[in-house]
């Protein structure tokens, strides 16, 4: 009996010892991520805003974590070549990606065929910054607010054009809602790209457009550009002047929304405990002042959201541009 007893506790202190191995163990599994090299895959070219981020922010990373993060830029058709890289990584915890709402908000709404679901292939681990727009228009047009451009349009109904990046964007859904707002009668002129378009509207070949802060900015200061509003809910420190639609009277959902956003996204099934250090670690290394510095410098407005906030900023989006291009009259191509 007495040897049954003594079996029995023998056995009880292994277990408890297994177990607190095993949890040590665990424990320090976790800890080592990561194990080798991230792999942070870009949807887009080497230079672009979104590249650019991923570099200041990848440095800074890899400096917390003791791995090289290395950039793979995988560009092509509005985002969705590179994305969709991203949603078929092995969820091993050493891939992941940036983003932006043209590659897993609008792009579904937009085209019939989209190489990745983005509710069951993505997992979000962090909105990093949104991306606010200008109205900018060509110093020629006599018209120096909001409110003015709108009286202008109605004044001159079927005279004016518009100019967009492309078919769906930001800039294409609220010009549109402007046109119908005021039965202006403009014509879409949709370019590929920003370039092009900018280029136009500099020479006067065309008198307005939304553009990003960064693309206005030293146009505006060479007098080539003239800003009437900025979108969202607050003025942006980069060029603060610059009022919003808001304060100008136009209170319309479509103005005052986030039109574009930067954030980081993994394959789904990443481990959780990694996609929560991975957005504490990318949060920190964009909050180092230099970093944050060149965020705004870049015309980007610094969230760094939690996994959770991220999922349901991306909810919330999705509602609101599934509405706004309906109502412009988008349909999948």
């Amino acid at each position: 009996m007495q040897n049954d007893t003594g079996r029995r506790r023998f056995i009880g202190q292994a277990g408890a010892a297994g177990l607190a191995l095993g949890l040590g163990v665990q424990a320090r599994a976790q800890q080592a991520w990561p194990q080798s090299p991230v792999r942070v895959i870009v949807p887009f070219p080497a230079g672009g805003s979104t590249d650019l981020l991923t570099r200041l922010v990848g440095r800074g990373v890899s400096a917390r974590i003791g791995q090289p993060v290395v950039v793979d830029n995988r560009a092509g058709a509005s985002g969705m070549i590179g994305t969709g890289a991203i949603a078929k990584s092995p969820p091993d915890g050493h891939h992941f990606g940036m983003t932006t709402v043209s590659s897993i908000v609008t792009a579904p709404f937009l085209y019939e065929k989209v190489p990745y679901d983005v509710d069951s292939e993505i997992a979000f681990v962090s909105l990093l910054c949104t991306v606010p727009m200008v109205l900018a228009v060509h110093p020629s047009l006599p018209v120096r607010t909001a409110p003015e451009l709108m009286e202008h349009l109605r004044r001159n109904k079927g005279r004016l054009s518009y100019g967009t990046v492309s078919i769906g964007h930001y800039g294409h859904v609220a010009t549109e809602h402007m046109n119908v707002r005021n039965d202006a009668g403009m014509v879409h002129v949709p370019y590929k790209g920003e370039a092009p378009m900018l280029q136009d509207l500099l020479g006067n070949q065309l008198p307005l457009s939304f553009v990003t802060i960064a693309t206005a900015k030293p146009h505006v200061e060479a007098g080539k550009l003239r800003l009437l509003a900025i979108t969202g809910t607050k003025r942006h420190s980069s060029m603060p002047d610059v009022p919003t639609f808001g304060e100008q009277g136009l209170q319309d959902e479509v103005y005052a929304m986030n039109p574009g956003w930067i954030g980081m996204i993994a394959p789904a099934r990443t481990p959780a405990d990694i996609v929560r250090r991975m957005s504490t670690e990318v949060v920190a290394a964009a909050r180092e002042p230099e970093v944050f510095e060149r965020i705004a410098s870049m015309g980007m407005d610094f969230v760094g959201s939690t996994p959770e906030a991220y999922l349901e900023a991306y909810r919330a989006e999705k509602r609101t541009w599934q509405k706004l291009l309906a109502q412009a009259g988008v349909r999948p191509q």
